[in-house]
C-alpha cells in the first residue's frame, strides 16, 4: 500500500495555521496580563523608587 504524499502546498498551509494560532494564543495571553505587567517596558527609571512614562 503507497504512503500518501503531501504536497508542499499543504504543508506550507498547515505551518501557516499553526503559526497563526500559535501567535493568537500568545497575543490572547498577553492581554489577559494585567496592564501595569504589560507596560513594565513603557516606563523609565528616574530617581530612587520613581518612575515615568
Amino acid at each position: 500500500m503507497p504512503k500518501s504524499r503531501i504536497t508542499r502546498k499543504a504543508r506550507l498551509a498547515a505551518l501557516k495555521k499553526e503559526s497563526d494560532a500559535a501567535l493568537l494564543d500568545q497575543i490572547r495571553r498577553l492581554l489577559a496580563l494585567p496592564a501595569e505587567r504589560r507596560t513594565h517596558f513603557l516606563r523609565k527609571r528616574i530617581g530612587f523608587r520613581m518612575s515615568c512614562l
